[in-house]
């Protein structure tokens, strides 16, 4: 299901007016627009499947549906919540996590593993983070953002189950006062989209944000080269990139379960069998 040209032009006409900003650091920036990440699955073929009218938003995978995706603006807590199709892992999202960032775990269902990937501890140790790792395979991790660290932990869900684990990640003051958005993972949860959501935790890239949009959390704002329609083609760029990696696979795939192509059958001449 492709980002049909209504979804486009309704996208830019909710940005033509917005004047981008540049926001960092970009874990403090607010959710952002969430087609960020929904466009960009509906380009790579997945299907909207919640019923019309719900304000739940409901996506499924192609590939037999092994994934599923529901943004759901009733939700007490986590509003983005993504699991396998047999619930062998599965992920929660509040609503203050910006987009970006879950696109860094969005974004590798649609591309699965790259060539030198590395595991998410990794990221955090070269980006500077604190990083404790134990020999139970747990862990935790701490940014270096002073006043608004994020703390990520790997730990056992049941205290007396290791085998067991699940990510806790979250923004929060380093002293006191409550979290300002919670990231869950639990199970088995492929590597690649871990060190995916690694990637774009660490980054020190701000990211575009109106301006003075106020749902953020005392992030810094500046001047963005960008104009607004420069930031919404920056948008479709992306979709359309999604779209185009996912037609490469899909062709890569068919490709390799391609029956091997029958031998010609040999010829009577080369069949002979000659005598002395």
């Amino acid at each position: 299901m492709a980002v049909s040209p209504a979804q486009r032009a309704s996208y830019a006409n909710d940005h033509h007016t917005k004047i981008p900003f540049e926001t960092a650091p970009r874990h403090l920036a607010g959710p952002g627009d969430p087609r960020h990440i929904t466009h960009a699955l509906l380009a790579a073929g997945w299907t909207l499947t919640s019923a019309p009218g719900d304000p739940r938003i409901a996506l499924t995978g192609p590939d037999e549906g092994r994934h599923h995706m529901v943004i759901d603006p009733f939700a007490s807590g986590s509003w983005w919540r993504i699991h396998s199709v047999d619930w062998t892992w599965n992920a929660s999202f509040g609503r203050m996590v910006p987009a970006e960032i879950i696109a860094g775990f969005t974004d590798r269902l649609l591309d699965g593993p790259r060539r030198g990937d590395t595991g998410p501890w990794e990221h955090m140790q070269k980006a500077g983070w604190s990083v404790d790792l134990r020999q139970d395979g747990t862990g935790e991790a701490l940014s270096p953002d002073p006043r608004l660290p994020i703390r990520a932990e790997l730990r056992p869900i049941f205290n007396d189950s290791p085998d067991h684990l699940a990510w806790r990640i979250e923004a929060k003051p380093e002293h006191s006062g409550p979290p300002i958005w919670q990231i869950w993972i639990s199970g088995p949860v492929p590597d690649h989209l871990m060190a995916g959501l690694a990637e774009q935790l660490v980054s020190t890239a701000p990211v575009l944000r109106g301006m003075h949009d106020l749902d953020h959390y005392a992030a810094r704002q500046e001047n963005s080269p960008l104009t607004p329609e420069q930031a919404v083609e920056a948008h479709f760029s992306r979709i359309d990139a999604a779209r185009a990696r996912a037609r490469t696979q899909r062709r890569t795939r068919l490709t390799t379960r391609l029956p091997a192509p029958a031998a010609a059958p040999a010829s009577p001449a080369s069949s002979r069998v000659s005598r002395p």
